[in-house]
């Protein structure tokens, strides 16, 4: 490997690990005292954290996590792909070590004991998802995996011929569903459901943003007579390729030509108003654009 290789190689994993570990921070230290459920395994660690022990204080959630992981790994060999395989077990390990040293070091309460009392539900919430969502969303755009459920809803999508967006939902809204119950025996504890829901929402929200790159981008089409002009005007205000292709009325019969640009939010903005300068009659329409691969150039702080 040369060293651009290399160089990406270890900015790629070291990108991994820094999710994992922030996403170990949001769960050790305010979802699960919370005793908030956010879906997976991370979730139903937390659900059953009471039994494991009754089998004995070394039966930790991070111990929990090593078997399971260890066993859907296996399962990812033979029902998923050796692919799959090698592309989760760094997260799938690092993720359940992360936490085993939390709970050889750390006191899971640090931060919960300092809530005022009656607020530490929602405070644990909003640290808990936001922190679970950032490094989740940080884990995946570098293509890491935390395995574990991941492994269950691929084979819930391939066996079951389901979008796997569907199979992640139904997974984890069954986990959440299920929390209720666990921590209230005698009937239905609403308020942890209601929870386990607004963090998975949140935490999808959260992940969808960063492993798209963090900011949203208009693609701007125009449908026009003058397409040379919209062109120089696309060059000379922002410095952007454009595509043409050509197009037919359907009602008039008439052939025009329709520019294709892909800019960032604000430029698409300023240019839908310059564009009525250049020509009046265009048909202009802007879609959002979550995800840009190719040659594009970011521009800004978030680039």
């Amino acid at each position: 490997m040369d060293k651009k290789k290399v160089k990406k190689f270890l900015k790629q994993y070291s990108l991994i690990a820094l999710g994992t570990l922030i996403l170990d921070i949001g769960f050790y230290f305010f979802l699960n005292p919370a005793k908030i459920v956010s879906g997976g395994m991370l979730g139903i660690a937390t659900i059953i954290e009471p039994y494991l022990k009754m089998i004995g204080e070394w039966f930790t959630p991070s111990i929990f996590l090593y078997i399971v992981n260890f066993i859907c790994l296996i399962l990812a060999i033979f029902f998923v792909g050796k692919d799959f395989f090698f592309k989760t077990i760094f997260a799938t390990i690092l993720l359940p070590t992360f936490l085993f040293i939390f709970e050889k070091t750390m006191d899971p309460l640090y931060f919960y004991n300092t809530i005022t009392n009656g607020h530490q539900t929602v405070i644990c919430l909003v640290c808990g998802a936001l922190l679970y969502g950032v490094g989740l969303g940080i884990a995946i755009k570098y293509n890491g995996s935390t395995g574990g459920m991941d492994v269950i809803q691929k084979m819930i999508s391939k066996f079951f011929k389901v979008p796997l967006s569907s199979a992640i939902y139904v997974s984890d809204g069954i986990v959440v569903f299920v929390s209720g119950f666990m921590f209230n025996p005698f009937g239905y504890n609403i308020e942890m459901f209601i929870c386990g829901i607004v963090c998975v929402i949140v935490v999808a929200y959260i992940v969808d943003f960063i492993a798209l790159s963090l900011r949203p981008r208009r693609t701007l089409y125009v449908i026009t007579h003058n397409p040379n002009e919209i062109k120089e005007l696309i060059y000379k205000n922002l410095d952007r390729g454009v595509t043409f292709s050509d197009v037919i009325g359907g009602f008039t019969g008439d052939r025009m030509t329709m520019v294709i640009c892909t800019m960032d939010k604000n430029e698409a903005y300023k240019m839908t108003n310059e564009i009525v300068k250049v020509d009046p009659h265009a048909f202009t329409f802007v879609t959002s654009c979550k995800e840009v691969r190719g040659e594009y150039e970011r521009r800004g702080l978030l680039k």
